[in-house]
């Protein structure tokens, strides 16, 4: 209701609004979808730890979802002055769960976003005989040696002294290599302090044929 109506009055329906009343509706909406990720992904924790959790497997198109994925970043990259490639084949088609396989390569292009202050990001797809990898490079901050055995743990964010803290609830790195797991693939991550960071998710062609 709050996302829904706060939508409506900032499309003009309700009148016109001041420049410091869209502002700070805006900053509702915001929050709201912030609160209403952290509810989600507290669920998917909760179900992952029960072992609970449904995957819809079905054929789709990789590169389109990766398109349109980058495509949503168009106004958050032009905010930072960064710049994304992509590179991936005119068309790959997989079976697996393309709702938990885009909400893994949301998080790591988020990530990148969210800790690379200038440079690039570079997004890749490529098919591996029976696997595909998606990577995502970017150059930011990096992590240093020492904090890359927190990266993947619940709840765990990683703070660089002299870096303003970044927005985040320190799930979406436990959540997407779980879910990898879960599909069949991993994710793993190199990364060098000061220069930037490589995530890399394996997924199956084919996740049935992974699992029988």
């Amino acid at each position: 209701s709050i996302i829904g109506f706060t939508g409506i009055i900032l499309m003009g329906l309700a009148g016109e609004l001041t420049e410091e009343q869209r502002k700070q509706l805006t900053m509702v909406k915001t929050n709201a979808h912030q609160l209403l990720a952290l509810i989600n992904d507290v669920i998917d924790v909760s179900k992952i730890e029960a072992g609970s959790v449904e995957l819809l497997i079905e054929e789709f198109d990789l590169t389109t979802l990766v398109q349109g994925l980058k495509d949503s970043f168009t106004l958050a990259l032009q905010d930072k002055g960064l710049e994304m490639t992509l590179t991936m084949p005119d068309t790959l088609l997989i079976k697996s769960d393309e709702r938990r396989t885009k909400q893994i390569i949301t998080n790591l292009v988020s990530n990148a976003v969210k800790f690379t202050d200038n440079g690039k990001i570079a997004l890749k797809v490529v098919k591996e005989d029976r696997m595909v990898e998606v990577s995502v490079e970017d150059t930011g901050i990096g992590i240093k040696e020492e904090d890359m055995d927190r990266l993947f743990l619940a709840f765990s964010r990683i703070h660089v002294e002299g870096v303003p803290i970044r927005e985040g609830t320190g799930l979406g790195l436990y959540l997407s290599k779980k879910i990898a797991t879960l599909l069949g693939g991993e994710l793993t991550a190199k990364s060098e302090f000061g220069r930037g960071s490589t995530f890399t998710f394996t997924v199956p062609l084919n996740y049935e044929e992974v699992k029988t």
